[in-house]
């Protein structure tokens, strides 16, 4: 026996005679700061401890002299309740009261408060909280649940072989910017083609279906397809409306991402964020909106012609939608 404590090679930690319970129940830091005690117990000083350990000096020495080898409960946290703990002065008929108004109406602190001065009792809302707390009669958030409406196909429905044909997926999103400061928003509708990589952008002073239906039909008319075989975006009230009704005029397939998942449409998120620190962060804004779609023009046409993708083996977008016209 060393120190009082009886050790055994059966058990991670040693245990005081006849208390294998207590040691067993402390904590995770309360057996960790044992595992110190048992280090200096070893023949150790509290600064080669603290070296093996990687823990303060000052830390190691104050459980060292707060330890009592005989209560292992000595290594825990101290409580943080206070000592003194004044007595609520709120009468049972009071709190019964509370929860009979609570219980009838269902309304917050706050409510509750004004009906119980009508009726000439005066208490705080912290204090009406707890006792609905306490009641058991708190409100519980109700956890949001994003789920894909049925009559909607998913992104990842789209069959692989259809994806690597030009325009055989074409991904669509919008940012919101302003071209100076406290001026009125516009909003960046931005296209790009799954296989080939071919950018399309065009800004609108709104954001309605009505607008991602002229993006739409400005995108049939300067892609270089044939023909849109899926249309990809997200929940957004712009995709849904007038252009869904187009797309189902047309024939073409609408898929949409799980809402609140941005990571499942990935190339039309990494292109604008390119778009930003190529153009906004880079050269700022123009003053108006049509001065801003010229350089958003000029910009398309470097990204599609001129340059080099690592995505498609530094091809341009171009070049990539030529190589797979022959195949």
């Amino acid at each position: 026996m060393k120190y009082g404590i009886k050790t055994t090679t059966r058990y991670k930690y040693p245990y005081v005679i006849g208390g294998y319970k207590a040691s067993k129940s402390l904590s995770e830091k309360a057996r960790l700061r044992l595992g110190w005690m048992d280090y200096i117990n070893e023949g150790n000083s509290i600064r080669k401890t603290s070296r093996h350990y990687g823990i303060a000096e000052s830390t190691i020495r104050y459980w060292r002299n707060k330890y009592d080898k005989w209560h292992l409960s000595s290594l825990e946290n101290d409580s943080k309740r206070p000592k003194n703990v004044r007595e609520s002065t709120v009468t049972f008929s009071i709190m019964d009261r509370i929860i009979e108004l609570r219980q009838e109406y269902g309304w917050g602190k706050r409510k509750l408060q004004v009906l119980l001065k009508r009726e000439r009792i005066s208490i705080g809302q912290t204090r009406i909280q707890k006792i609905i707390n306490k009641a058991g009669l708190k409100r519980t958030k109700r956890e949001k649940k994003y789920k894909l409406r049925l009559n909607r196909r998913h992104m990842y429905s789209v069959p692989k072989g259809i994806v690597r044909q030009p325009g055989g997926l074409v991904y669509l999103d919008v940012k919101h910017l302003r071209l100076i400061k406290a001026g009125p928003k516009i909003y960046q509708f931005t296209a790009i083609d799954h296989a080939t990589r071919i950018l399309r952008i065009k800004l609108f002073t709104r954001i309605t279906s009505k607008c991602g239906k002229m993006f739409f039909e400005y995108l049939d008319k300067h892609f270089p397809f044939d023909r849109i075989k899926y249309i990809g975006s997200d929940n957004g009230s712009e995709f849904l409306g007038d252009l869904e009704k187009e797309l189902k005029k047309r024939g073409i397939i609408h898929v949409f991402s799980t809402p609140r998942s941005p990571k499942q449409n990935p190339f039309v998120e990494r292109v604008i964020q390119t778009i930003i620190n190529d153009i906004y962060l880079r050269k700022g804004t123009e003053i108006n909106i049509k001065k801003q779609q010229k350089e958003l023009d000029k910009y398309v046409k470097v990204y599609n012609e001129i340059r080099p993708h690592e995505s498609l083996e530094m091809r341009t977008p171009n070049e990539q939608f030529k190589l797979l016209s022959k195949l």
